[in-house]
């Protein structure tokens, strides 16, 4: 199979939003932008978090108040990805970590890129079918 980098594959223009964006705010920009996950980053692009369908459910399920800062819900233990990174590596973390949305990230922890798991399985599935 042919070596796949994370660099080929991922969505180069990041959604990110600072630590005090409300909750309703992010969950607006992830519909407008029909994506499953928000970047937290701090005025430099630097990674703080992740805000994911899964937080926003979490976030109503226990009637917290959507103007709450994304900083008080979202995922401080972020698995990240480098671009040199390969896409078997990348599977293989989301398997592990039971995870959609993996970030990129450049040698300051800088958001450069995402990655979900929808463009790993296009990726394997290109592979596969176009070797």
């Amino acid at each position: 199979m042919i070596r796949i980098s994370v660099r080929e594959i991922m969505t180069k223009n990041v959604v990110a939003v600072t630590p005090n964006t409300p909750i309703k705010r992010v969950a607006e920009i992830m519909h407008n932008n029909n994506i499953g996950s928000v970047l937290i980053v701090d005025n430099d692009g630097r990674l703080l978090g992740i805000f994911t369908e899964r937080d926003l459910v979490k976030a109503v399920a226990l009637g917290v108040d959507l103007n709450t800062p994304v900083e008080n819900l979202m995922t401080t233990k972020i698995v990240t990805a480098t671009p040199n990174e390969s896409i078997a590596s990348v599977a293989h973390k989301m398997i592990e970590n039971w995870i959609r949305h993996i970030p990129v990230v450049d040698e300051q922890n800088r958001a450069i890129g995402i990655l979900s798991i929808r463009d790993v399985l296009r990726a394997y599935v290109a592979g596969l079918t176009f070797p």
